[in-house]
């Protein structure tokens, strides 16, 4: 599913993997529900992050 992505993501990148808008990306990330690196003002989201916080989202 994500092999074509790198190991490093941007925030827009998140947003595509996830479906999901800016603000929800930040406030995931802000909450620390998402975990990502702040370099220079820009997000970055390790892959192995990603994995593991759709891992743990809930199912209904």
């Amino acid at each position: 599913m994500l092999e074509d992505y790198p190991e490093l993501l941007t925030r827009r990148q998140a947003q595509e993997i996830l479906h999901m808008g800016k603000n929800r990306i930040l406030d995931h990330t802000q909450s620390g529900r998402l975990r990502a690196l702040v370099l220079d003002g820009r997000y970055l989201i390790k892959k192995e992050d990603i994995v593991d916080f759709i891992n743990r989202l809930p199912y209904r």
